[in-house]
């Protein structure tokens, strides 16, 4: 007569077996995670496509050693900072892999080419990629770049792109500057205190916006906001009466456009410094409210259709 395995052995084999698995998937999981050794090789992909002399610094093989870049005390690169180097090729997809990454800078080169996805870098903090040959961004470049503080990607070759929604996933922007980088259609409305709280600066100038300043500006913690020169056809339209509500502003240059109507009430802007509304449609007088800040250093009203006499403003305001 056959002998019965005790029960206790069955359950015994079901929880090596069930160890067994968990181990197996512990070391699948840890052999996916990001790592020095994929952040290196990241690098060495950025290199390939750069190609600097020999003199850059970039020859040791762990890349936590080389110029113009820096790493956490566990080897992961954090800092790429390699502007005005003078440097050509194009940027690797493979960046978006640099999970750790804080700062990427870049600007003042000669790097062409599309711009990388790099969605999903929630450490993110500083992005310059400004006067470079780039020549598209991709619609999902901000999504998840919910660490990111600053932001200047001026004067490259960009074909025409509209800012995306998903820039709103970076709630601590501080700084937007993107400048003659072919931006089109309108100003979103989303640039506001409650989506961009610590918004400072604003510069979209020498694109081709359209249509008006957007009602969300009110009560925004601005201090730049500069429009000026829209290439459109249409250009950049309307009243400009909401900056009567963001009372932060020091600086506001909206020149060569097509705004239009009464120049509001600046009263509220105590702080106040430059303010260029020249080249447009603005009509009627102009306000008291402007010869009582005291703030103010610079002022040009000139090519317009205002109407009545002209204040009696200090030498060098015009």
């Amino acid at each position: 007569m056959e002998k019965k395995k005790p029960q206790h052995v069955g359950y015994y084999y079901k929880l090596l077996a069930f160890l067994a698995a968990g181990f197996s998937s512990l070391l699948l999981c840890a052999n996916s995670q990001p790592s020095a050794s994929n952040d290196a090789a990241v690098m060495l992909a950025l290199k390939k496509s750069l190609s600097p002399s020999s003199s850059f610094g970039w020859s040791d093989p762990d890349p936590c050693k080389w110029s113009h870049v820096g790493c956490s005390g566990d080897n992961r690169v954090t800092r790429i900072q390699i502007g005005h180097q003078n440097l050509q090729g194009t940027l690797p997809t493979s960046l978006q892999n640099l999970t750790q990454l804080q700062r990427l800078e870049v600007q003042w080169n000669k790097i062409s080419g599309p711009l990388p996805s790099l969605s999903g870098l929630g450490s993110l903090q500083v992005l310059l990629l400004g006067n470079n040959l780039f020549t598209s961004i991709p619609s999902d470049f901000f999504a998840g770049m919910t660490s990111l503080q600053s932001v200047e990607i001026d004067n490259n070759p960009f074909t025409a792109w509209e800012i995306p929604q998903t820039l709103q996933n970076a709630s601590s922007l501080q700084n937007f500057s993107a400048n003659s980088a072919n931006i089109t259609g309108k100003i979103p409305g989303f640039f506001n205190a409650d989506a961009f709280p610590g918004l400072v600066n604003l510069h979209l100038a020498f694109n081709y916006l359209e249509g008006q300043l957007p009602e969300s500006f009110s009560g925004s913690e601005m201090q730049s906001l500069w429009l000026n020169g829209q290439q459109s056809v249409g250009k950049l339209v309307g009243s400009i009466d909401v900056l009567r509500n963001m009372t932060t502003l020091t600086e506001v240059w909206l020149h060569s456009n097509g705004f239009s109507g009464p120049l509001p009430d600046f009263s509220g802007l105590t702080d106040l410094r430059s303010l260029s509304v020249r080249d447009n449609l603005f009509t009627g007088p102009v306000p008291v409210s402007l010869l009582n800040l005291k703030s103010l250093e610079s002022l040009n009203l000139t090519n317009n259709l205002l109407q009545g006499p002209m204040p009696d403003f200090p030498k060098g305001f015009q």
